[in-house]
């Protein structure tokens, strides 16, 4: 059995440099649509929720007045906005003492008030000045906020869908390339022992290998697993998490539960890393592979 090839740091180097390069032009070649779409699509959400501001200090309707806003995930997100900053699903929903459902904001007023209050409390004074004056907004305030509060949601939007769409991405790239290979694609599972896994020449997308997930899980047709995490990172600093803490972290779970002679633990990364990062991931025993030449992988 032979082990995928270990790179130099002057290969590490060049294809990091390579990888940047690719980022970089990927970046500006990014359409303004996807972020125009979220901004248009919450403009009209937060010039209602803007409006209702004047009002929503009021106890009567105030059940009626929570569960709208709650009601769709674009409605929930923009209420979770109106705060400074942005206030997480989670966090809401442990300071409000609440588990934030049209049903139960509906039928209990002190819910519906607890989940007022928190957000009153700690609401955007920079974007929602006239709320602690008492005032009416004029037409230049209410507009200023709802550009704000509907770019700010965007901006956050993109950012998300960059990250989950370049994980998407990768696995779709290796999937394809282990089909052509003629690897066979098999539904996923959990895998507590090695005897549960993808027979030799078939692979799963992602499942648990021994308690720890992987993104694809491969039978090398010697017989051997090859846990796959796909990678992408967008600055160096965040490199060191993506590989050094997450991916070494599995690997080492996977060598541990199973041994060197079983797992080929290993990486397929994609934009901005510190070859200083990826020479030690490569030291702890992962075997790393590039977006850019996925040709090493077949190889």
């Amino acid at each position: 059995m032979t082990d995928p090839r270990k790179w130099t740091a002057k290969e590490l180097a060049r294809d990091a440099a390579m990888a940047v390069e690719q980022f970089r032009r990927e970046r500006l070649e990014e359409p303004l649509e996807r972020y125009t779409h979220f901004f248009n699509a919450f403009v009209p959400i937060f010039r209602r929720l803007v409006d209702d501001l004047a009002t929503i200090g009021a106890e009567d309707g105030l059940p009626e007045h929570m569960a709208g806003y709650v009601r769709n995930g674009d409605r929930r997100t923009a209420f979770r906005y109106l705060t400074a900053p942005p206030i997480s699903e989670d966090d809401l929903k442990i300071l409000a003492e609440t588990k934030l459902s049209e049903k139960g904001l509906r039928r209990d007023a002190t819910e519906a008030g607890r989940v007022r209050d928190l957000v009153l409390h700690i609401l955007d004074p920079h974007r929602f000045p006239w709320i602690a004056k008492g005032t009416d907004p004029t037409d230049h305030e209410r507009d200023r906020a709802v550009v704000a509060s509907a770019a700010l949601v965007a901006a956050r939007k993109v950012e998300t869908e960059r990250r989950s769409g370049a994980g998407r991405r990768q696995e779709g790239q290796v999937r394809e390339l282990l089909r052509r290979s003629g690897y066979v694609e098999v539904p996923r599972r959990d895998m507590p022992m090695l005897s549960a896994a993808p027979e030799p020449g078939e692979f799963c997308s992602e499942s648990a290998l021994g308690g720890t997930r992987a993104d694809l899980v491969v039978r090398l047709r010697g017989g051997r697993i090859m846990a796959v995490e796909c990678k992408s990172s967008n600055s160096a600093v965040n490199s060191y998490k993506r590989i050094n803490h997450e991916t070494v972290g599995k690997a080492r779970n996977w060598l541990e539960g199973f041994g060197q002679h079983h797992t080929v633990p290993a990486a397929v990364i994609a934009g901005v890393f510190n070859p200083a990062n990826l020479a030690s991931a490569q030291a702890q025993a992962v075997f790393l592979f590039w977006s850019h030449r996925l040709a090493d992988l077949p190889d």
